[in-house]
């Protein structure tokens, strides 16, 4: 399991809880020098058998968002083969002209994919077969591998490094953090790409970004009623920056807020921009999801 800055955040925070790294090695089964070597970031992945025991010590949203990031398919001969055959029907002959097809930046990673040297990642096999309309459903693939495809279609315009998000309304945020929270798929849930709106993605952009429209004018000037907003979720209040603009689920309600965050002496304040807004002064407990605003886009 690869350890991203997620996961490391969300373990150093589990060693607090639990007292220290020497605890939590012995609640967890771990070697504390391992346990170090993992707070200190500089191991990029945990091998399976401690994987299953760190598994048990995170929250399970953080857990499962970790499976997401980490999701492969298997690149198998039969999966190949489906791909070289729509291509020949294509006239494609080359893994440059597959690379220009799907918008993509690397030929040296095509030919891997091509000769087998590499898995595919989720969006990447998708954007292939939405460029060489196969049927996900006729694919030789697993049903747990198929699952990690996105929606059929969103790659129809090529360009793979500007993929769509699904943009939720603002009526529709809580549920949609919830089922973040619970471990559910949302970020990769199916939904219609001629129905839903969308906003494209920018190079580099995190999988686990959320979009949502929020509507009101307690943000205002800074965020307008109709705003839609990229969002990358934080594994802990510490990475949240003072002063930074936040999307935020209260646990204790079905309640979504966009403000401005700060801490003060242990007390996390969610303020209005808009001096006419509310204000919200709250504990870390009382925090279901946060996100950190990282990209405003306004309707002209």
């Amino acid at each position: 399991m690869k350890l991203t800055p997620e996961i490391i955040s969300g373990l150093r925070r589990a060693v607090d809880e639990a007292g220290g790294a020497r605890r939590f090695s012995r609640l967890c089964g771990i070697n504390v020098a391992n346990i170090s070597r993992y707070l200190s970031g500089k191991v990029r992945a945990v091998n399976d058998d401690n994987w299953a025991k760190l598994e048990r010590m995170l929250p399970p949203a953080l857990t499962a968002a970790g499976r997401r990031e980490n999701a492969v398919i298997a690149n198998t001969p039969e999966l190949r083969e489906r791909i070289k055959d729509a291509m020949m029907k294509r006239g494609l002959s080359t893994a440059d002209e597959l690379r220009r097809l799907i918008g993509y930046d690397s030929v040296t990673s095509i030919e891997r994919l091509l000769s087998g040297k590499l898995n595919f990642f989720p969006e990447v096999l998708s954007a292939i077969f939405d460029a060489l309309e196969i049927d996900p459903d006729d694919a030789p693939l697993p049903p747990s591998e198929r699952e990690l495809l996105a929606p059929r279609g969103i790659y129809n315009e090529g360009a793979l490094l500007v993929r769509p998000i699904p943009v939720v309304d603002w009526a529709n945020a809580a549920g949609h953090l919830a089922r973040l929270v619970s471990g559910g798929n949302a970020v990769c849930e199916k939904w219609d790409p001629e129905s839903t709106e969308t906003v494209p993605a920018p190079v580099g952009t995190r999988r686990d970004t959320q979009a949502f429209r929020v509507t009101g004018a307690s943000m205002e000037p800074t965020i307008n009623d109709g705003d839609i907003l990229l969002v990358k979720p934080v594994a802990s209040i510490d990475e949240v920056p003072q002063r930074k603009i936040v999307v935020a689920k209260l646990a204790a309600a079905d309640t979504v807020l966009c403000k401005r965050f700060s801490r003060v002496r242990g007390e996390i304040r969610l303020d209005s921009d808009n001096p006419a807004g509310r204000s919200w002064r709250i504990t870390a407990k009382e925090l279901e999801w946060i996100g950190l605003v990282v990209r405003k886009i306004s309707e002209l």
